[in-house]
């Protein structure tokens, strides 16, 4: 019932656009399928997290070794 429920709603906002003009769409998400690190995603949230302390303090952001 539940995953019906929610493919009506998806669908309905398909259908209204709630999903155009997002940010990033069309393209591909940074860092998926480029190398077989399973906690890519983790590291992508973490230099994210960096970089806004860094605009918080007015630092300059620190790559990841």
């Amino acid at each position: 019932m539940f995953p019906l429920l929610a493919e009506r709603l998806i669908q309905d906002a398909i259908e209204a656009g709630e999903f155009e003009d997002l940010p990033g769409a069309g393209k591909p998400i940074p860092g998926a399928g480029t190398h077989d690190d399973p906690l890519w995603w983790a590291r992508a949230y973490m230099e994210r997290l960096r970089a806004q302390e860094a605009w918080k303090t007015k630092e300059a952001p620190q790559g990841l070794e």
